[in-house]
């Protein structure tokens, strides 16, 4: 502000007062993650997540046999997101994902699973009796973890934008539309 009659124009110079140009936050609270963060942060944000994404796949694919399996690798793979959201910010990966896409990997993981379970009981068998399939057990298996792997993937996604979107709007929740009011 520089003592021209212009009233502040967003929310944060309105708190801010004259002190708008400062580095302060407002209300002595934590910095907006919509911000992206450090260059360095960025960097490394980009050069892991593809590799976060595959030790997902490995732990869903061979956690049959060795240690891991469809629940760490889901979570393993909705980190890689939350690690775009730590270098770019919350709210630009909020905009880059879209919602129909979370709901997609939750639908796809739940009917996948869904549809095995009850393909196993038309075969004759009993619920997720996968003995009953032509595939070897063994993909069955594999079949059954990128099943939960997708499910748990979307769900914890989801959750982690979801809450960072009420943090970021100070616990409100909802985001600001063209006015300034929130929709909560």
């Amino acid at each position: 502000m520089n003592g021209d009659s212009e009233a502040p124009t967003t929310e944060i110079e309105r708190s801010l007062g004259d002190d708008a140009g400062s580095e302060a936050i407002p209300d002595g609270g934590t910095p907006n993650t919509t911000d992206a963060q450090s260059p360095v942060v960025k960097t490394v944000s980009r050069i892991l997540t593809p590799f976060v994404v595959a030790f997902g796949v490995y732990l869903t694919l061979f956690g049959t046999s060795l240690p891991g399996g469809a629940f760490q690798g889901g979570v393993v793979m909705a980190s890689a997101i939350v690690l775009i959201g730590l270098g770019f910010g919350f709210d630009p990966t909020r905009r880059w994902l879209d919602p129909r896409g979370l709901t997609g990997l939750f639908v796809l993981g739940s009917f996948l699973f869904g549809g095995i379970a009850m393909a196993a009981v038309g075969l004759g068998g009993t619920v997720l009796e996968l003995f009953v399939f032509p595939l070897s057990v063994e993909n069955m298996v594999k079949l059954v973890e990128v099943a939960i792997a997708a499910l748990v993937s979307g769900v914890i996604t989801g959750l982690v934008i979801w809450l960072a979107a009420g943090y970021e709007t100070g616990g409100k929740g909802g985001t600001s539309d063209s006015n300034g009011d929130d929709d909560a």
